[in-house]
């Protein structure tokens, strides 16, 4: 990681004699520390890091940062906040290298965006990124080990779901380029409507470099409000309103525009959501002198993260979409609407949109109006919330079951070969479970 022990406890202000040895990396679960790596104990809502101190020893760290003295024979460095131990040690280390560093923001599509915006610059530049769910304060300097000497651009997701989050993470980054997917209902528990989300979002914009590029979603009036925020050159893109980079989507196809050049391609995942993650991916790929015929050829071949749209056909000719990872009334809206255009019998397994605050029984409400609207033939729902959905969706093809495996039964006595499932819910409800189960579904089950 080309940090060494004594450079980090100088760097944290701790007095002493610390060995010379090159560290490998920073960790927070002690179950997963490895060898050569620095524990850092974070105290949790539901465990504290300082009791599991021995564990992380035993696994192989070679200091322990926290709050408290642990109870464990290594060194180690008593700091008064782990979390700004933590910013501190990513900014210092970025420094060393001086990536150019795109930032990216929003209440959906981030990851879509990080992942497709990396693999088209990829194609001319050396490209760093974060990758998993490492794009909190705590995460990202977890994994600045991804920039090394020859990474010219460090592609950063950024979690805005509280208000303080962002500005933490620009004390690591400090991007050049940001980009802002879209401001929609996430987060409202701790951002208290989507004003607070937007000026969540906004602190990205507001705090990048008068020669920076600020890339808004020229489609969203919050984020278009962003203007206002900063000096730097804007670049937008877009499908209903004129931009610099546009598109739309008609018939499972897509087409890109920008300065004069148009493409068509068939992605794998043919939904607006998508679309707008490719626009804005391209517009960024744009101002490094790449191509848009090559940013197209990049997204055409592009398959989507583990839990965000993959699809999967297992062994009975069952086709799964695995977008068990996250939602929001908004993603929930288009996957739903893709559904409902694939062809042959078509299932939806909902649960559970989570964090969104007093409006959380009113927007399930509102969904499952819409679900009704969609000709689907099966709807199968679980958790608190979901129960909305089918109460509201006022079709007999609406189910709510109090237990996955309930669920998972009675649908799979429902399937037959070629038939379409999406599964899609807050990671919190778990629903992977019902996406394995499906997965590993044989002809002879099906029978």
């Amino acid at each position: 990681m080309r940090l060494t022990v004594a450079e980090i406890a100088k760097l944290l202000g701790a007095h002493g004699i610390f060995q010379e040895n090159e560290i490998l990396g920073l960790a927070i679960d002690s179950r997963n520390v490895k060898p050569e790596e620095i524990f850092f104990a974070i105290k949790g809502e539901r465990s504290d890091g300082h009791d599991y101190a021995k564990m992380a020893k035993d696994n192989g760290s070679v200091l322990l940062v926290g709050e408290r003295f642990m109870d464990a024979e290594l060194p180690q460095i008593i700091v008064q906040s782990t979390e700004e131990a933590m910013i501190k040690i990513g900014h210092y280390y970025l420094s060393k290298f001086h990536p150019d560093t795109i930032g990216i923001t929003g209440s959906a599509g981030k990851t879509t965006t990080k992942e497709l915006t990396a693999s088209m610059l990829a194609t001319r530049y050396k490209v760093a990124k974060n990758d998993g769910n490492h794009n909190t304060p705590i995460g990202i300097p977890m994994i600045v080990k991804n920039v090394t000497e020859s990474t010219e651009i460090f592609v950063c997701e950024m979690s805005g779901s509280f208000m303080d989050e962002i500005p933490k993470i620009l004390q690591i980054t400090i991007p050049r380029i940001g980009i802002v997917t879209n401001v929609g209902y996430s987060h409202l528990e701790t951002l208290g409507g989507i004003e607070g989300v937007a000026k969540s979002k906004s602190q990205l914009i507001k705090n990048l470099p008068v020669g920076g590029i600020a890339i808004l979603n020229a489609d969203d009036d919050n984020i278009m409000a962003m203007r206002k925020l900063t000096r730097c050159q804007l670049k937008t893109f877009g499908i209903n309103k004129e931009a610099d980079v546009s598109g739309n989507l008609i018939d499972g196809r897509v087409s890109i525009k920008s300065k004069g050049d148009i493409f068509t391609f068939q992605p794998i995942i043919p939904t607006i959501h998508f679309l707008y993650d490719v626009l804005a991916s391209a517009a960024c790929a744009l101002e490094y002198g790449i191509s848009l015929r090559e940013a197209i050829d990049v997204a055409e071949a592009f398959k989507p993260v583990a839990g965000r749209g993959v699809i999967i056909t297992n062994e009975a000719g069952i086709n799964i979409i695995d977008e068990s990872y996250n939602a929001n009334p908004v993603s929930m809206r288009e996957t739903l609407k893709m559904l409902s255009q694939r062809p042959g019998r078509k299932f939806a397994v909902l649960a559970d949109m989570l964090q969104l605050g007093e409006d959380s029984e009113h927007l399930h409400n509102e969904l499952g109006e819409f679900v009704a609207s969609l000709r689907l033939d099966g709807v199968f729902c679980f958790g608190t919330l979901s129960r909305r959905i089918a109460s509201s969706s006022s079709s007999q093809r609406a189910l709510h079951f109090e237990s996955k495996k309930a669920l998972i039964e009675a649908l799979k006595s429902r399937l037959q070969k070629d038939d379409w499932v999406l599964v899609k819910g807050s990671n919190g409800m778990g629903m992977k479970e019902v996406v394995d189960s499906l997965e590993a579904q044989t002809q002879k089950e099906e029978k």
